[in-house]
């Protein structure tokens, strides 16, 4: 599911809301430049990397629920597999603060991993499901210590229904498209690829091949099967929110 599908092309600005390196805003910096860029992250390691390879874009270390914006300063907004990582009682928060600096009419571009079949085969989850095989195995996860500094802890990998994302995300939305993919493959490369990510070879042959698999499984849609959601929220007035909450 590529994100940049959904990025209008009359959008003239866009904040990437846990932009981590700057994967993404590079995408978009190369496909749209005319798109003014900006991006939140609350990894300082990773933000330092995406501030060195993208030096021209607007980059904070700050998190979903406090973003230094004025109101209505964006086009577009993406949050792409950051929701799960929020702590559960700030998700509305962080919902809403992004809706703050959305204009009106504007788009929240929002993807999660999804309540599908294999949702129980997210690798992030098995410092939980297995803590002991996770601590002789992996020891120290590599986003501990930046959760550690923040007061906080790495959280469960929460799997959403579209339901649940439209009750986080509360009234002043409107549901515009809804897209889901992914199976068995995409997790199962996620699994073969923690030895590279351990490592830091992201670039080696064998861990883009993986991706690659991933990326084709997560181009099908296996319906509510399905091991990720991306959902396109608009901003609207909260009238027209009710009201079409009532006509669903």
């Amino acid at each position: 599911m590529q994100a940049t599908t959904w990025i209008r092309p009359e959008s003239r600005s866009l904040l990437d809301v846990g932009c981590n390196v700057g994967a993404f805003l590079k995408t978009c910096q190369q496909a749209m430049p005319r798109l003014k860029l900006a991006g939140v992250e609350i990894n300082e390691t990773a933000l330092a990397i995406a501030q060195r390879q993208l030096p021209g874009i607007d980059l904070h270390h700050t998190s979903a629920e406090d973003l230094p914006f004025a109101a209505e300063s964006f086009d577009c907004i993406t949050c792409l597999e950051v929701l799960e990582h929020i702590p559960a009682k700030s998700r509305a928060n962080s919902l809403q603060e992004i809706r703050r600096v959305l204009r009106q009419g504007g788009q929240l571009i929002l993807s999660t991993p999804h309540q599908g079949w294999f949702a129980w085969m997210d690798s992030n989850n098995i410092r939980y499901r297995l803590p002991t095989l996770y601590r002789w195995v992996v020891q120290r996860g590599l986003r501990d210590s930046v959760y550690e500094r923040r007061g906080c802890q790495v959280e469960w990998h929460e799997h959403f229904t579209l339901e649940a994302l439209i009750a986080i995300a509360g009234s002043g939305w409107k549901v515009i498209s809804v897209r889901r993919g992914g199976l068995f493959l995409y997790p199962l490369m996620d699994w073969l690829s923690w030895f590279f990510y351990r490592k830091n070879l992201s670039e080696h042959p064998i861990r883009q091949l993986f991706e690659r698999i991933a990326s084709w499984d997560d181009s099908i849609d296996y319906g509510q099967a399905s091991y990720r959601i991306c959902v396109v929220l608009q901003k609207v007035d909260t009238v027209e929110s009710r009201e079409d909450a009532e006509n669903a």
